[in-house]
């Protein structure tokens, strides 16, 4: 009986402890104001081992523009990439020039909106980087560095 109530205190010790920590947290994060806010979220930044193949893999093989290239002058570090060209409208993927880290290429996915994912999985493929499979519908590619690319294919309406 000792032993159940000894269980119990301890229990009932660290639920205290873990609800009057979850409460200090909430409370000491002030409300965002305004001019804090985030305007939208911008895109996914990558690390890429070689800048000019994964700029050719993105915008030959998948088809994005690029809007800008930083610096503008002198040997690029980065460049930010749309599918309009139009920075201040794009969700854009930033590659940028740098070590590429293993673990950091498990991350997830980025997804990419396709009309034909059979026929985009194919292109890539044929440009060199062939999935593990090719199937109707959304397909899964990798860039020259290993990200993990979701070509997803929208599903098609069910009529009523």
């Amino acid at each position: 009986m000792l032993r159940k109530l000894s269980k119990l205190i301890t229990f009932a010790s660290a639920l205290t402890i873990l609800i009057f920590a979850e409460s200090m947290a909430a409370d000491s994060v002030p409300e965002l104001t305004e001019d804090q806010r985030p305007i939208r979220i911008s895109g996914i930044g990558l690390r890429v081992s070689n800048l000019e193949e994964s700029l050719r893999f993105y915008t030959e093989v998948l088809g994005l523009k690029i809007d800008a290239r930083v610096p503008r002058e002198g040997e690029a570090i980065e460049y930010l990439l749309g599918m309009t060209g139009n920075i201040r409208e794009d969700t854009l993927i930033i590659i940028r020039k740098g070590e590429v880290i293993p673990e950091a290429t498990q991350f997830g996915n980025i997804v990419i909106v396709v009309h034909n994912g059979r026929e985009m999985a194919e292109r890539v493929a044929a440009a060199g980087y062939p999935p593990e499979q090719i199937r109707d519908g959304t397909n899964f590619v990798r860039d020259p560095d290993g990200y993990r690319i979701e070509l997803y294919q929208r599903p098609t309406a069910i009529s009523r």
